[in-house]
């Protein structure tokens, strides 16, 4: 695996560190610290980071479930050489239930499942739903669960379709209910990958004329295809309020798959792309976001450099997309020196647990981690979360102006600063004193020079005299 070692200009410890200050209340920070999970690929972490889900790396990519305490627990029903690498388990929020594809009860088929903590698991099919059937030994996958654990996405097979409308279709199923829904038609093959909290918005791929994917989400009975392009990209999660959507999109203007961001705004949904990491190689190279924080301001996923060639990335407010090593060490955590770390895949969701896998290079053998990022001191600081804080900007999105307010506590010297959401400076929007209370600043949606900036995802960063930054997204619409 390729990594970069200095992917911006004018980076160091301290640029990175007062980006992700906004993830924490002001507090000083502390030096992260690795948990390893095991021989396996870690690709789900539950809401408080304390249990995991993924793949073992043994050759039967059985579904386990990790936490601290109990290591990695194999789930068993593994489905051997039927599908084998099909599909990635995902966890509930609570942490007490696991999807994953998984091998039917008279282990003549792969088919999708979700495993419930002191129940086992339980299974979309059989029954073979209509139109349904069996190809390559397998009734279909499963890619994606709820965060309510009650709902399941991936597709299953229809085999006597593939020269009509596809064989591969989307598909949702509840355990609850035991309701199997076969999600609208987009004509070819199509997947889902991931859900919403209740499993009302699924998000995932949808196969073009050409036969490569297009990101694609389902909702209220219908689909949209949020971007069109001949290159391979796809929808890869959503927010538990299903109105933000991530994954990878096609920039023309720098011929990259670059790593996006879809928010739903009154017109529709609003794409943003983010970027990739230095040493990307059009054509071939690629990046996608494998998660963001409920927080917003901080994503991990995988950076493609060159035909399997690769690394984990983090992305955040200040400083954009930085390679995980450079992330990772600006905070002082160094990884085994023959450790490579190949993909970052989720984070809890305050953004302080990033799971991710990696391998040592003179051995081969794959290794899950997870790194907590110790933001906030235990010690209690006089620079509390309460001396500064946004409300709501209104109008949200807006065009071209919306007005900012900031809260504190007390007077003081505040720098508000816009940014984009690739972490370039954009404008600053006010370098002085502010009065105690409530304090109003307008932004005309122009940069420092007087331009006005293009329709996407923006973020107003405050900071204090003590030390206090906070951060707000905003939507620039027009």
């Amino acid at each position: 695996m390729m990594r970069t070692l200095n992917i911006k200009t004018g980076w160091s410890a301290l640029a990175l560190a007062a980006a992700c200050l906004t993830l924490a209340t002001g507090a000083a920070l502390a030096v992260p610290s690795i948990t390893w999970t095991g021989n396996n690929f870690p690709w789900d972490i539950s809401a408080d980071g304390s249990v995991v889900a993924g793949n073992t790396a043994d050759g039967n990519y059985s579904a386990f479930r990790w936490t601290e305490l109990s290591g990695a627990i194999d789930l068993g029903m593994h489905t051997g050489g039927l599908a084998a690498g099909g599909g990635t388990p995902d966890i509930s929020d609570d942490g007490l239930h696991v999807s994953a594809t998984v091998i039917t009860a008279d282990s003549l088929y792969a088919t999708q499942g979700i495993w419930t903590k002191g129940i086992g698991w339980e299974r979309s099919m059989p029954p073979i739903p209509p139109d349904g059937g069996v190809s390559g030994e397998a009734l279909g996958s499963c890619w994606g669960l709820s965060g309510d654990g009650t709902t399941l996405t991936g597709f299953f097979w229809r085999p006597d379709h593939g020269m009509t409308d596809g064989s591969a279709h989307a598909n949702t199923w509840n355990r609850m209910d035991g309701v199997f829904t076969h999600l609208p038609t987009v004509i070819r093959n199509y997947r889902g990958n991931d859900l919403n909290y209740d499993g009302s918005v699924v998000v995932g791929w949808s196969e073009t004329d050409f036969g490569t994917w297009q990101p694609t989400v389902w909702e209220n009975g219908g689909f949209e295809v949020l971007h069109s392009s001949d290159s391979w990209t796809q929808a890869q999660g959503v927010s538990n309020d299903g109105n933000t959507i991530w994954g990878n999109a096609y920039n023309p203007t720098t011929n990259q798959v670059e790593a996006a961001i879809w928010l739903r705004t009154p017109g529709g949904w609003q794409e943003q792309t983010i970027g990739v990491l230095p040493g990307t190689f059009p054509g071939y190279g690629s990046a996608t976001l494998y998660d963001i924080a409920d927080i917003g301001n901080i994503g991990v996923g995988y950076n493609e450099f060159n035909n399997g060639q690769g690394t984990g990335f983090v992305w955040t407010l200040n400083e954009g997309m930085v390679s995980a090593e450079d992330f990772f060490t600006s905070y002082g955590l160094t990884f085994p020196a023959n450790y490579v770390i190949s993909s970052l895949t989720a984070l809890s969701h305050d953004g302080k647990k990033i799971s991710g896998f990696g391998y040592d290079s003179t051995t081969g053998v794959w290794e899950g981690f997870v790194v907590t990022m110790d933001y906030v001191s235990p010690v209690p600081q006089l620079t509390d979360a309460k001396s500064l804080s946004f409300e709501p900007n209104f109008p949200n999105p807006f065009n071209p102006t919306t007005t900012i307010a900031l809260s504190l506590d007390r007077a003081q010297n505040v720098r508000l600063e816009i940014f984009d959401a690739r972490g370039r400076l954009v404008r600053v929007l006010h370098d002085g004193a502010m009065i105690a209370g409530r304090n109003e600043m307008q932004w005309d949606g122009r940069n420092g020079r007087g331009l006005q900036t293009a329709s996407g995802v923006y973020f107003a960063r405050a900071n204090g005299e003590k030390g206090e930054v906070r951060s707000q997204r905003m939507m620039l619409v027009k």
